[in-house]
């Protein structure tokens, strides 16, 4: 297993970092990597809730495998090369005077064969430097929202 992790402050109220992060489809919408991301399930919040997201010619579904609101969303990544047997991506905030602060983890577990545990780790590289991109995103939309609040 391999994680890499990314914080940063956001000058935005938690209320308000969360209601990005909450409007799961909504991604495309604040993060230009992503050109497209839609609901693929009833559920609107919480547990459960599944997403569908391109990156280019690539398509995630994203499964919500924890959701307690202002303080953690953690969904699991489908569609990835058999390279990784899985991917976990969580986020965490949590107030920091009057703004967030927010890591996001990437959890990544290696393929069943032994030299798939280096490509592995090659891949956790790669969505770590793609999280990171995420975070920066997440902290210009919502400090734009609590700007206009």
């Amino acid at each position: 297993m391999t994680e890499v992790a990314h914080s940063r402050v956001i000058a935005a109220p938690t209320t308000v970092v969360w209601a990005v992060l909450a409007d799961f489809p909504s991604l495309a919408e604040w993060a230009p990597a992503i050109t497209h991301s839609s609901s693929m399930s009833d559920a609107t919040e919480g547990i459960g809730m599944v997403r569908r997201v391109a990156v280019g010619a690539t398509i995630l579904l994203e499964r919500v495998s924890e959701w307690e609101p202002e303080a953690s969303l953690a969904y699991e990544v489908e569609g990835l090369p058999p390279v990784v047997a899985s991917v976990v991506n969580q986020w965490t905030l949590s107030p920091e005077g009057a703004g967030t602060a927010v890591t996001l983890t990437a959890t990544v577990e290696p393929g069943p064969k032994p030299p798939m545990k280096v490509v592995a780790a090659l891949a956790a590289r790669k969505i770590g430097s793609t999280n990171k991109m995420l975070l920066d995103c997440l902290a210009a939309e919502a400090e734009k929202r609590g700007a206009a609040s």
